[in-house]
């Protein structure tokens, strides 16, 4: 029994701390992703642009190529739906047909954050220091195993 009521008392603690984290939130706590971010991730170059927050939302591109070219592009979202933020993506290949049903999309929900990292579950974004952005995406196997996806990210410069 003891066994039982610690896993209640830890998920009844779980579900309190991401409402709090929901409740003291708002879109500008996401503000450290905008800008234009580029490095390497999944073995090849990765571009990741975020725009600034605008009427409750925040927009970004993700941009997925390698020696060979594009592989993949994203459209993301994130914002604040029935009381909750959450990220939601959109991937496209090459010929810019979707991955996902037309009315279809991946949801991240918002899970914590602190002063230069946001969490939403398996994707997680963390700046080491003003100009490094860290992306960290749990991805299922088909083995039924977990890999972590590692992006690093450099802020990008204008070349004038």
């Amino acid at each position: 029994m003891p066994y039982t009521r610690t896993l209640s008392f830890l998920a009844a603690m779980l579900i309190a701390t991401m409402a709090n984290a929901q409740q003291d939130t708002a879109i500008s706590d996401f503000s450290f992703l905008t800008g234009y971010w580029s490095g390497e991730g999944m073995g090849g170059q990765s571009e990741e642009v975020w725009m600034p927050p605008s009427g409750g939302r925040m927009f970004g591109i993700f941009k997925q190529s390698n020696d060979d070219g594009l592989i993949f592009t994203e459209f993301m979202e994130i914002a604040e739906v029935d009381g909750q933020f959450l990220l939601r993506l959109k991937h496209f290949s090459p010929d810019f047909s979707g991955w996902e049903e037309k009315t279809e999309h991946l949801t991240f929900r918002f899970t914590g954050k602190s002063e230069n990292s946001a969490n939403f579950g398996s994707l997680r974004y963390k700046m080491s220091d003003t100009d490094t952005l860290i992306i960290e995406l749990d991805m299922q196997q088909q083995s039924g195993t977990t890999k972590t996806e590692t992006f690093v990210l450099n802020r990008a410069r204008n070349k004038d």
